[in-house]
């Protein structure tokens, strides 16, 4: 076996790095420099990524990042673009921008091995490799397509993104300026109203008493007490779980009490499996309509899409159940993090929707006749998207953000039935049947018919509405000490009497100049200080080993402060911000510069603490007021 193309050596950061200013794997890339030039690789390299055809690499290690880029691209432009190369003796050492680490890595060895065999002539897969590499990434948390898109659209803006594993989910920003969650829900909302949204009866009989139009239901604990109020209501009736979510366990025209206790016993199984308490099954008036969901952010009217349920469109020949296999097979149902749709799955509900119909998976539906494969047209259950935020009423429009009002939540998604939703509300025909604190977006950004609405960047807008309110001041360097940390926290209580300023030094974390923790990983305690929701003002000292073994986690700063740097900690001054200062300590003198020109000099003795606070003293107010 040829040693060409073998890999060694990974690490992961999970922030910028010596060689990467982002998260970054690293590894060693060993290449026969005797080996097949790169025109050898062309052919097999653009049958499968024509895209590299408009500039295609000139070395054999270029061919290699840019094709390990693409492959981490999973085929669905996740937004992956940069990578770095180094040497390492007779290896190189590639540094790539990361989602997942062991995906990451996975897709390296795929790479090497797929390279390996072409120099070798010897049969690869790689259609069906890369199809598990893909499944392997769906499989992650960036494989859900909403939170997927809430990371890529901060990334998009430039806004800092980090996951916290520790609490598994994710941070956008630093200090004060911070969201944190998981999918659309986020710390900043209020977890009663998030709680409160979550049980279909109460919110229900809120919805009624402010007067909004919701059909009228009971939440019921026995399979008796569901038929009694069914009976009451009058058929046809839903039945659901009173804390459900996805259209899991809802039945919707019913029609019978035998159809009552089934739905009901349906519920009771659901919650059995999920290992979750029954909380009971909610019965309620059957109103007709079109299903839509409607879209609040920030308590501002965001988008609406109207949802159909899953079906198949017969062809005279096949069975059902092929045409479901043939509905599943097609690009739009990838369902991974960019697919639009869901794949249609077979199961006990669907097979009862069927059955309602007269029909089963065997039947063979006329040419053009379309089946209906489900009574609820949830996006996960198979449903088809299709955004009308442009049809929707101004009436329908008020109806959401008067709604919303009531709600301490990033995002609302209101549920609705309507025979037309570009008729007003009162007008008849109209009813909500759901609403949901936190309600998935991608199938807003990406609908199977109609054109796109950037809910996620919409989302993102609402908590970080301008440049630079992602971020608070931040101060690093190399030799930088506990007691210039404590000089310069003086200085900002005298311009900020309240502020909150947090520190790294060789000595540990430090809050308002008192002593917090250490720990044994450099990265760990930028985090607790980026964590701190209250932060107003940071300081990290990053030395080489720390640069070397953790990066820096952070991305940029104000201010970089420099004495006799290492190479490694000269990335510092790589990462400054757009008009930031940089200071050099050498030989007795601090000198500072913004955008390359000289604009201080200072010169020190024994108090060299002292002089440097001097020497950035008069841009500290500036900066506290920059990130106001």
């Amino acid at each position: 076996m040829s040693k060409d193309f073998k890999v060694s050596k990974f690490y992961a950061y999970s922030g910028p790095n010596y060689y990467l200013n982002r998260q970054a794997v690293v590894f060693n890339l060993y290449i026969d420099p005797k080996g097949n030039k790169v025109e050898f690789y062309k052919d097999e390299v653009l049958e499968k990524f024509p895209v590299m055809k408009e500039d295609f690499p000139g070395s054999v290690v270029d061919l290699f990042a840019e094709v390990l880029v693409q492959v981490l691209k999973m085929d669905i432009d996740l937004f992956i673009n940069n990578h770095s190369i180094g040497e390492d003796g007779e290896e190189f050492v590639i540094a790539v921008e990361y989602l997942d680490d062991l995906v990451t890595e996975d897709a390296v060895y795929f790479v090497s091995e797929w390279f390996q065999t072409l120099n070798e002539g010897v049969n690869f897969d790689f259609d069906e490799k890369f199809l598990q590499l893909q499944d392997d990434f769906d499989k992650t948390l960036f494989g859900g397509p909403t939170l997927y898109s809430l990371i890529e659209a901060g990334l998009k803006r430039n806004i800092p993104v980090f996951f916290l594993k520790e609490e598994n989910q994710f941070q956008w920003g630093y200090g004060k300026k911070q969201i944190r969650g998981r999918s659309t829900t986020f710390h900043v909302d209020g977890i009663k109203d998030t709680e409160f949204t979550m049980f279909k009866d109460m919110c229900g009989e809120f919805l009624e008493m402010c007067g909004f139009p919701t059909p009228t239901g009971t939440n019921t604990f026995s399979e008796d007490e569901a038929v009694e109020v069914a009976n009451e209501l009058g058929f046809p009736v839903v039945v659901k779980p009173v804390a459900g979510h996805k259209g899991q366990g809802v039945t919707t025209g019913i029609e019978s009490e035998k159809e009552v206790r089934k739905a009901y016993q349906n519920i009771i199984s659901m919650s059995e499996e999920n290992d979750v308490q029954f909380e009971g099954a909610l019965v309620q008036q059957q109103i007709y309509g079109t299903d839509h969901r409607l879209l609040s952010v920030g308590g501002k009217f965001a988008a609406a899409l109207e949802r159909v349920p899953a079906y198949v469109d017969g062809n005279g020949k096949d069975t059902i159940e092929e045409l479901i296999r043939i509905e599943n097979d097609k690009l739009v149902r990838l369902d991974n993090a960019r697919s639009p749709l869901c794949k249609i799955k077979i199961d006990d509900d669907l097979k009862d929707y069927l059955d309602l119909q007269k029909l089963s998976l065997s039947s063979v539906p006329k040419e053009e006749e379309r089946i209906i494969l489900r009574r609820v047209a949830n996006i996960s259950q198979g449903g088809v998207s299709i955004n009308v935020t442009d049809k929707i009423h101004p009436k329908n429009i008020k109806l959401v953000e008067d709604i919303a009002k009531y709600f301490t939540v990033t995002c609302l998604g209101i549920d609705v039935l309507a025979k037309d939703i570009s008729k007003p509300w009162d007008e008849g025909d109209f009813g909500i049947i759901e609403v949901n604190a936190g309600p998935g977006v991608f199938m807003h950004l990406a609908p199977a018919i109609g054109g796109s609405i950037d809910v996620p960047g919409q989302i993102i807008r609402h908590h970080f509405p301008k440049e630079g309110y992602d971020r608070v001041p931040i101060i690093t360097g190399n030799k930088l000490t506990t007691a210039f940390s404590k000089l310069l926290y003086e200085k900002l209580k005298e311009l900020k009497t309240d502020v909150e300023f947090g520190s790294l030094t060789e000595d540990g974390v430090y809050f308002n100049g008192d002593y917090f923790f250490k720990n044994k990983d450099h990265d760990q305690n930028v985090k607790i200080i980026l964590r701190n929701p209250k932060l107003d003002f940071a300081v990290f000292n990053h030395n080489k080993d720390d640069i070397f073994d953790f990066g820096t986690l952070h991305e940029g700063a104000d201010i970089v402060i420099l004495e006799n740097p290492h190479y490694a900690e000269e990335t510092l001054q790589r990462d400054l911000l757009k008009n930031g200062y940089f200071v050099e300590v050498k030989d007795k003198e601090i000198i500072v510069f913004q955008n390359e020109k000289k604009i201080g000099k200072h010169k020190f003795t024994e108090n060299k603490d002292e002089v440097l606070l001097k020497a950035i003293e008069p841009f500290i107010d500036g900066l506290l007021k920059k990130y106001e």
